[in-house]
C-alpha cells in the first residue's frame, strides 16, 4: 500500500515557550505516521530545539505531560528529526527551546501517514 500524500504544518518561528504545530494527526488502527520536524537556529546558538509528543484518545483532548520528548542538538544548523509514531490514536507536536538563551528561529513539521487499517 502506497503512503499518503505528505501534509505541511504552519511554520513555526521565534520559540521561546512551547509552540505548537496546527496539524494534528489521528490515526487509524494499525497506521504508522512519519513525522519530520526540521528547525533553523539563530547564530552561535546555546540552546537545542525540544520536540514533544502529546497523545490524545478523543482527538481535541491532549495529555498535559508528553508522551516523549527529544531535543535536536544545535550543533547542525539547520537540522532535521524523524519521529515514527503508532499505536495511538492521534497526538500533537510542540517545540520549544532547551534553556533560556537563545529564540529559535524557526520550526517545520511535515508527516505521511502509511493508510493501514486493521479495524
Amino acid at each position: 500500500m502506497p503512503w499518503n500524500a505528505e501534509q505541511n504544518a504552519t511554520q513555526l518561528v521565534s520559540i521561546t515557550t512551547e509552540q505548537f504545530f496546527d496539524k494534528k494527526p489521528i490515526l487509524n488502527p494499525g497506521e504508522t505516521c512519519q513525522v519530520e520536524i526540521d528547525c533553523d537556529f539563530p547564530g552561535s546558538p546555546t540552546d537545542n530545539l525540544v520536540v514533544s509528543v502529546y497523545a490524545t484518545l478523543d482527538g481535541s483532548n491532549f495529555d498535559i505531560v508528553p508522551l516523549f520528548s527529544q531535543e535536536i542538538d544545535n550543533g547542525d544548523d539547520p537540522s532535521r528529526i524523524t519521529l515514527t509514531l503508532s499505536g495511538i490514536y492521534g497526538f500533537r507536536i510542540g517545540v520549544s527551546r532547551s534553556g533560556t538563551t537563545d529564540t529559535i528561529t524557526s520550526a517545520d513539521m511535515s508527516y505521511k501517514t502509511d493508510g493501514i487499517n486493521v479495524a
